[in-house]
């Protein structure tokens, strides 16, 4: 029907799968309202990007500046697309250590206000073969900047 209200809360549901053989699992987010929901789209929308290696999509899931505290705490922003994901990034990434693809372990909405939205996250990355690399827990801060919702912060182990 037309005119009516999305009820909350509701789930915000991705199948993820460690390699093309394996068993699917699903991730399961809560979200209470339109700015939970939003705010998780985007961040599923970058590790779908991610995933296909495609650094414009990428760029579409953030708002600049974009911050990111990595393991040993040190800060490092981007002012724009271009100083975010250098060109090589996955050419190289690859290169490194192997890496195939990426899956959610746990997304969770841990408070949110109209325009700010964190969540708790873990993800892990793989292999082609479906051994695993490491697994990240990271909160990620998400903004409504200019009414586009995009990840603002990241502070990781990855």
């Amino acid at each position: 029907m037309t005119g009516q209200k999305e009820s909350y809360p509701r789930e915000i549901i991705t199948v993820e799968k460690i390699t093309e053989d394996s068993d699917e699992y699903r991730v399961v987010t809560v979200v209470n309202n339109e700015y939970e929901e939003k705010a998780v789209l985007a961040a599923t929308a970058y590790m779908d990007a991610f995933n296909e290696g495609n650094t414009e999509k990428m760029s579409a899931c953030i708002n600049y500046p974009h911050a990111r505290v990595g393991v040993n705490g040190q800060l490092v922003v981007s002012e724009d697309a271009e100083s975010q994901t250098p060109p090589n990034f996955f050419e190289q990434f690859r290169k490194v250590y192997g890496w195939n693809h990426s899956c959610w372990d746990s997304r969770e909405v841990i408070q949110s206000i109209e325009n700010k939205v964190h969540l708790m996250v873990t993800f892990s990355r793989y292999r082609a073969d479906g051994s695993k690399i490491g697994t990240f827990p990271s909160i990620w801060v998400m903004t409504r900047q200019d009414n586009h919702w995009g990840i603002k912060m990241r502070s990781s182990f990855a």
